[in-house]
């Protein structure tokens, strides 16, 4: 893990967008602006990251069952 500070109020966010990323590798990038990203990950999960004012969004999607 780094040694970076995480607020405690993102705590549990933070463990789960690093349960998914952590050891895993990006297959591709399905989209790219100014204000997101959309990964697509080995484990075929899909990974987006929005920016929105001052926050920035994440949202993890599983793939079907």
């Amino acid at each position: 893990m780094n040694n970076y500070k995480v607020s405690p109020w993102l705590l549990e966010d933070y463990q789960m967008l690093v349960d998914y990323m952590e050891g895993n590798t990006i297959e591709k990038v399905l989209s790219l602006s100014d204000t997101h990203v959309i990964l697509l990950m080995k484990d075929n999960v899909i990974i987006k990251f929005s920016h929105l004012e001052d926050e920035l969004i994440f949202d993890i999607v599983l793939p079907p069952v």
